[in-house]
């Protein structure tokens, strides 16, 4: 199994709607899956308020409704699992498509977790004064107080590890929308979002070139991914029968 640090290209997709970014980690994984991309790295983030729900999260449950629909903020359910997060333009949201036989982490779920989000870590922690630490599953924390949060979703030869970093987001916002969830990591010991999570107030664009040149090398030009658009709509049908809304 490979143990060196496979190439990693840079990509991008031409988004027009927020939720599409959901839909295109979905179509990306599958691409990577059949071959029609190598391991790659999309970088994006939302113009508007969303709140986006794992795939197996209850509604009803994880989200204040009244509040969200009060504010016009709109729902989604992502294909990963994990727990419902909220995003706006002051997050930074990241997406790796990596084949499984690419680098040997990928060979399980657990080390898949502990290989990236180790690098992930490193890359804050090269950004941030105090102790940044790999918390829970998937959570990065600065001292102690939650600044990223994580997810991966995997097929037969592909896996799709996607997360968000706080940066200057609206945690009042957050506060509003999300319950209290019904799972949480034993490090939260039942604290609040406002006592739970809290941003970097790292500058996007200074973490995007971070991010990049850690993963890839250097800090290159994303290549536009033409959209395969019979895999799209199968993808997009497979979400739409999740849908939230």
């Amino acid at each position: 199994m490979k143990t060196s640090i496979p190439f990693i290209q840079p990509i991008a997709l031409e988004i027009d709607e927020d939720a599409d970014h959901l839909l295109a980690d979905d179509y990306l994984l599958h691409a990577c899956d059949q071959g029609l991309i190598g391991p790659s790295l999309r970088l994006w983030q939302v113009r508007g308020p969303i709140v986006v729900l794992g795939y197996g999260n209850v509604l009803e449950k994880e989200v204040h409704l009244v509040a969200c629909r009060q504010r016009g903020i709109p729902m989604h359910r992502r294909s990963s699992g994990g727990g419902a997060v909220y995003l706006d333009a002051g997050c930074l949201n990241y997406s790796l498509l990596l084949p499984i036989d690419s680098h040997a982490a990928l060979a399980s779920v657990t080390t898949t977790n502990q290989w990236i989000m180790e690098r992930q870590r490193q890359i804050l922690a090269s950004l941030l004064e105090g102790a940044v630490t790999c918390e829970g599953d998937t959570d990065l924390a600065w001292n102690g107080i939650k600044v990223s949060g994580n997810a991966q979703r995997r097929l037969r030869q592909a896996c799709l590890f996607h997360g968000s970093i706080l940066c200057q987001a609206s945690l009042e916002d957050m506060g509003q929308v999300l319950s209290h969830p019904s799972r949480e990591p034993s490090y939260r010991e039942g604290r609040p979002h406002a006592q739970f999570v809290r941003n970097t107030e790292l500058d996007p664009a200074e973490l995007a070139d971070a991010l990049l040149q850690v993963w890839c090398g250097q800090q290159m030009v994303a290549e536009h991914h033409p959209i395969q658009a019979h895999l799209w709509r199968k993808c997009q049908q497979r979400l739409k029968s999740r849908s939230v809304n």
